[in-house]
């Protein structure tokens, strides 16, 4: 399966996202709107090893996922900190699987 990699910045934990302007080659273009809720592109599904999946489309203007409470209950749950590193890997149509890379 195609993967990448993306190391958490203290930015990162501080506002609960990811920026995505470095893997957005991982996600088909469809699924990246505009800069508000008003222009969604298409829901990307994602499992990150919290209560339910997550279903999201990207912020074009900022390279992260719209939605975000879930990826600070993602960091907390898995005890992330800045510096370390998570994997973003493709499983699906439009379907992720987003975990912490082992040390």
């Amino acid at each position: 399966m195609l993967f990448r990699i993306i190391e958490l910045t203290q930015g990162n934990l501080n506002s609960n996202h990811l920026y995505l302007s470095s893997v957005m080659d991982l996600f088909p273009s469809e699924s990246v709107g505009g800069p508000n809720s008003e222009e969604p592109g298409a829901l990307l599904e994602i499992h990150c090893g919290i209560a339910a999946p997550v279903f999201t489309d990207i912020a074009g203007d900022k390279k992260i996922f719209r939605k975000r409470s879930w990826v600070g209950e993602f960091f907390t749950s898995h005890g992330l900190s800045a510096g370390d590193r998570v994997i973003i890997e493709k499983t699906g149509v439009n379907r992720y699987h987003l975990y912490p890379a082992r040390t």
